[in-house]
């Protein structure tokens, strides 16, 4: 189980509560000081005062350890003792005299229903006007039983406003008497030689003064009772120092009810408060059928905080994030330009080449379709097998000359003569000679179709065909 914290509220603490929440609530009040001063009570001064006795259980385990105090008395032990309340289930025991318990027959099963129906069946049972109370409707038997628990809305939201308010916000409020276990055939009382609360089923349960035991068991062990009498009945004295005066008064009252029935008196001593015996009992079962918080006061689970401190790492992302979208915005720029410029490159060059072509929409199709047409060889070797000899032989001019000696500026293939023809410049006649001799040597047919003076170089045509 979780880290649970037990708090316990009695009458006196609850009406304390809720007179500071009154006062609270009316800010023209005021409050005199011992100095003779008015001041209006503030909220912490109301959280401060809010008395109540509490006992942390570790993992679930209900330890001795029980403590009294105000509720910043509270929060400052748990905090000191574990470090804070995240991960902590805080119920609080309620004594039962403020709360109603009975069980009506509604006939659907569904939660809605059961809880809209609930302050019409219960209207003749209770002394008080039900739209001033808080039910909170239990499980539903196959015979269409449910039990319901009752308790006035200004008590309940007194108690769920002020421990929140103390920061202390509540997982569960728990009537004391239903605290105890329930079974068939089987009553259960717990006094503690003042309260005495009582359990005779699933939901019949009080929680009174022990002097009013008499009336009590006349009630129960009547004849006119339509409840049976169990097989057992279980009394429970919870007190620091055992008095055999105090259970033998107790002993002969009860004993005198079930003289004449088969009902089986089974009565301890039990060294420990009240308190810890009814925590000591409590289970997800106790908190599931007796929960007072439901509906509107519903709690809701928080979410411990992280121990890691996000802020920075959170900014830094943030920054991050900006620059590489400011980036990838930019790269995605600079793309484009490119492929523009790439695209008006690409125009040019293929119009150089094949002026005859005077619309140019797509290169890469274009050229592709001039090249599907090279390759169509006539009587020699096709265009692109003699580009290829062409250029190599170039290349190697080039190269040998450690600068670009033939500078192409045209290159054209007629299909029918398988001849390819090159418009270039070279520095001189005895260049174009050398290179005439390089391509003659690769067993090709070179002609220099024309060549003249262009400034500082030669400009000159030369075609080139397939010995074959």
């Amino acid at each position: 189980m979780k880290d649970t914290l037990y708090l316990y509220l009695k009458d006196e603490a609850l009406q304390n509560l809720m007179d500071l929440q009154v006062a609270m609530s009316s800010p023209g009040d005021a409050v005199e000081s011992e100095a003779g001063d008015e001041a209006h009570v503030e909220e912490d001064d109301y959280v401060s005062e809010a008395q109540v006795h509490w006992v942390l259980a570790p993992d679930g385990v209900v330890t001795d350890d029980i403590e009294a105090g105000s509720l910043e008395d509270v929060v400052n032990a748990v905090v000191e003792d574990r470090g804070g309340l995240f991960g902590l289930d805080i119920i609080l025991i309620l004594q039962g005299s403020h709360v109603f318990s009975t069980t009506v027959n509604i006939p659907s099963k569904q939660s809605k229903h059961i809880a809209q129906a609930l302050p019409f069946m219960l209207e003749d049972n209770v002394a008080e006007d039900v739209e001033q109370l808080h039910f909170a409707p239990g499980s539903r038997d196959d015979e269409g039983n449910v039990g319901v628990l009752a308790i006035r809305k200004n008590e309940i939201e007194s108690l769920v406003r002020g421990f929140e308010a103390a920061g202390l916000p509540l997982t569960a409020i728990l009537p004391d008497m239903l605290c105890l276990p329930a079974h068939e055939d089987e009553w259960m009382f717990v006094t503690d030689g003042h309260q005495l609360i009582t359990r005779t089923s699933q939901y019949q349960a009080l929680s009174i003064e022990l002097d009013a035991l008499p009336i009590l068991l006349n009630s129960l062990f009547s004849e006119d009772s339509e409840v049976p009498a169990p097989s057992t009945l279980k009394v429970r004295v919870t007190q620091e120092f055992k008095s055999e005066n105090f259970e033998n008064w107790l002993k002969s009252q009860i004993t005198s009810h079930i003289a004449d029935t088969d009902t089986k008196l089974d009565l301890e001593h039990v060294e420990s408060s009240e308190f810890l015996y009814i925590c000591d009992r409590i289970n997800s079962d106790t908190i599931k059928q007796s929960n007072l918080l439901v509906g509107r006061y519903k709690s809701v689970a928080k979410r411990a905080p992280s121990l890691f401190n996000w802020q920075p790492m959170a900014a830094l992302a943030s920054i991050f994030l900006v620059l590489f979208v400011g980036f990838q915005y930019f790269q995605a720029s600079t793309l484009k330009d490119q492929a523009v410029q790439a695209d008006v490159d690409a125009k040019a060059l293929y119009r150089k080449y094949f002026p005859q072509d005077k619309r140019v929409f797509d290169v890469k199709k274009q050229m592709q379709s001039h090249l599907k047409n090279a390759n169509k060889q006539g009587d020699g070797i096709g265009f692109l097998p003699l580009l290829a000899q062409v250029g190599k032989e170039m290349n190697k001019m080039n190269r040998l000359a450690k600068t670009q000696v033939i500078n192409p500026l045209r290159i054209s293939f007629d299909e029918v003569q398988g001849e390819l023809r090159i418009d270039c410049t070279a520095p001189g006649f005895k260049d174009l000679d050398k290179l005439k001799q390089m391509l003659e040597d690769t067993q090709l047919i070179v002609e220099i179709a024309r060549a003249s003076q262009d400034g500082d170089k030669i400009k000159a045509r030369i075609n080139v065909r397939s010995a074959s």
